[in-house]
């Protein structure tokens, strides 16, 4: 496996993994029980719009970058049960429950990004859907809330992994942008902050023509910058959740 780093664009730390085996559409999408928030036309899976007034203002955009274009979201009801539970055992051994409490997925990238390089190249090399979840897991004893988003491109006849590569590469560097967390979307955890914090734990991994990027923080406390046991937890759950 190879691992690179990356500042993240609120100085947070950055990893990529590439692996070898199995698809990146990761499990099945249920989003029967996750209230969501007013989305796209392009949404494959919608319910009823949350009841809660529209935030006074989009999350903050790092510096250098271009906010998404998308209308300023609302804010779901917190969930009081998770929409499934997943017990992962990693290559080290580790064993992880893993609660999954919002789930999303849509048909399109571009109109869910900010920084102008990462919308720039999701418009140019449409993405062929996504699946993005917030989620909470426990590491070393301390809770963890984990941002999940998962996403495929169909590269070239000669190379079909063609974009895929660059996009995690694009991804990877400091103040290109990324894909919205759900956070940013208004869906939230039973506790923990409503933005991903700065500094927290990143990881972008690679399998095939599949890219999954992992947000990941401590909800008990500050997270240390390239903090190796969240790194670890990224590459143990991939594909896994």
């Amino acid at each position: 496996m190879t691992i690179t780093r990356r500042a993240l664009p609120a100085a947070a730390a950055l990893l990529a993994l590439a692996l070898a085996a199995c698809s990146s559409s990761g499990g099945t999408v249920d989003t029967s029980s996750a209230p969501a928030p007013s989305a796209p036309s392009t949404a494959l899976t919608t319910s009823a719009p949350p009841t809660s007034a529209p935030t006074s203002s989009s999350p903050s955009t790092p510096a250098g970058t271009s906010a998404t274009t998308t209308s300023s979201p609302t804010t779901s009801p917190v969930p009081s049960t998770p929409l499934r539970t997943v017990t992962v055992t990693g290559a080290t051994n580790v064993s992880y429950v893993v609660k999954v409490w919002a789930t999303r997925r849509d048909t399109t990238c571009h109109d869910h990004a900010y920084g102008q390089p990462i919308i720039t190249f999701l418009t140019q090399h449409p993405c062929s859907g996504m699946t993005r979840s917030l989620a909470t897991t426990t590491v070393g004893g301390r809770a963890v809330g984990l941002s999940i988003v998962t996403t495929s491109f169909v590269g070239t006849a000669k190379n079909p992994y063609a974009y895929a590569s660059a996009f995690r590469v694009l991804v990877d560097k400091d103040g290109t942008g990324s894909i919205d967390d759900l956070l940013r979307d208004g869906y939230r955890l039973p506790s923990g902050p409503t933005q991903v914090p700065s500094p927290d734990a990143f990881a972008c991994l690679i399998q095939d023509n599949g890219v999954s990027i992992y947000d990941m923080w401590y909800l008990d406390g500050p997270t240390p910058e390239n903090t190796k046991p969240l790194e670890t937890l990224a590459q143990d759950i991939f594909l896994q959740v």
